[in-house]
């Protein structure tokens, strides 16, 4: 009887060790009362479309604030939730978790530019809008040509390093560069229609000198009479006249982000990453590129998309 009372002594011993075990080995348990809380920067549709994808793909208990409804209630989630993660929708949420009073066991941030700037002095997690530049131009040595001049116009106050970037990318894949500087929308013009006759490609990146639907539209024509082709960093180039653009899917973001945070939160990972994007090729655009310039774009192929 011994023998046997002190058997089950040893199994029971056995078996907690093993559950301890792994539970260590899996990262950290969550359970009802450690939500997940999502902050969205506001109501709009880039923003809903990746809570959605999120929401679509998490298993875990999420609390879903808007900053722009109730700041203070995302406030005192941060502080007293009880949160075990805290996710960043937009640049405004970003800012706001990553706040050192916050001592969240996990923070992640997605649909914001350049997060790694926003968040100075911290160490984000999650997903950065901005598309490589490098990834871009190689895109679009692949699908125009090797041996082309591309040009972007930027700030420089704001964008030199992506322009470092641009440049070294540029001459790995074998393309001509002109970076156009300019500190105000004044000099746009001033500084592309002495170069109009050598671009044969104009690339625009996210900069808020450059950020006009106004100016933009009438650059993409004024390029487009010129036999230039522009290539842009969502659909509304797409719209305007862009022979490419790259367009980033909002709920597949949301979706990745759901996954990344799993891996964080499990493996106590951290890291960024850039977004899903696709590549849209305008073949109404190329059409007009041929008859503005054939000689310039006579041997490009026809509707190509592909994805990254």
């Amino acid at each position: 009887m011994l023998v046997i009372r002190h058997s089950l002594k040893v199994l029971r011993i056995l078996s907690i060790s093993f559950v301890l075990l792994s539970v260590f080995q899996a990262g950290p348990v969550l359970c009802a009362s450690e939500p997940v809380g999502i902050f969205v920067s506001s109501r709009i549709r880039p923003y809903i479309e990746a809570l959605d994808g999120i929401q679509s793909k998490t298993n875990f208990t999420t609390q879903v604030v808007y900053l722009d409804e109730n700041p203070e209630l995302a406030r005192h989630y941060l502080k007293n939730g009880g949160l075990s993660a805290a996710v960043a929708i937009g640049p405004e949420a970003t800012k706001l978790i990553y706040q050192k009073e916050f001592h969240i066991p996990v923070k992640m941030a997605i649909m914001t530019l350049d997060i790694e700037k926003l968040v100075k002095g911290t160490r984000p997690c999650g997903i950065d809008l901005r598309v490589p530049i490098a990834f871009q131009i190689s895109r679009i040595a692949y699908r125009l040509g090797t041996g082309r001049t591309l040009a972007i116009l930027y700030n420089p106050q704001e964008n030199s390093d992506i322009i470092a970037q641009a440049s070294k990318a540029c001459e790995e894949y074998g393309l001509n560069f002109i970076p156009l500087a300019v500190s105000g929308t004044d000099e746009i013009l001033k500084k592309l229609k002495p170069n109009m006759n050598k671009i044969e490609i104009i690339l625009f990146i996210p900069d808020s000198t450059v950020i006009s639907e106004k100016i933009v539209t009438h650059l993409t024509k004024e390029a487009l009479l010129n036999g230039i082709a522009v290539v842009g960093y969502n659909h509304f180039f797409f719209e305007i006249g862009a022979l490419l653009a790259f367009i980033i899917d909002y709920r597949e973001v949301g979706i990745k982000g759901a996954e990344l945070l799993d891996d964080f939160i499990r493996k106590h990972s951290c890291f960024m990453t850039s977004p899903p994007v696709k590549t849209e090729w305008n073949q109404k655009v190329l059409r007009i590129l041929k008859e503005r310039h054939h000689d310039r774009w006579a041997d490009i192929p026809g509707v190509i998309t592909d994805a990254h």
